[in-house]
């Protein structure tokens, strides 16, 4: 399957991604879920093909940050329809692809579909 949408956090959304809600401040994983995830994540099914989610060039992610855009897809969703559209990079964290997958399952589980 073939990339067919991207999103590099750091420059199409920023490099200080917040907390889980809107109402927490800027940046949130709410914001990224609503704004770019979801909508990318969708086109991308459209498109039958994969999103590309550049992880690297941050200071970092807040587990609310994770939960509220990644689980909070995944819930959506399900895992098994989140782990199979989305492709991660993180060259400088190995741990935060784990994080990720790890909410992702999480979630899933109670998510839809599984």
């Amino acid at each position: 399957m073939n990339v067919v949408q991207r999103i590099v956090v750091s420059s199409d959304f920023s490099d200080a991604p917040g907390a889980r809600y809107r109402s927490d401040g800027p940046k949130s994983g709410q914001e990224f879920l609503e704004d770019l995830l979801r909508p990318k994540f969708l086109l991308a099914e459209e498109l039958q093909g994969l999103l590309h989610v550049d992880l690297d060039g941050t200071w970092g992610y807040a587990s609310s940050f994770i939960s509220g855009s990644f689980g909070a897809l995944a819930k959506e969703f399900s895992a098994r329809r989140t782990r199979h559209r989305l492709v991660f990079k993180s060259d400088e964290d190995s741990i935060l692809l784990e994080k990720i997958e790890k909410e992702i399952e999480t979630e899933g589980d109670h998510g839809k579909n599984n």
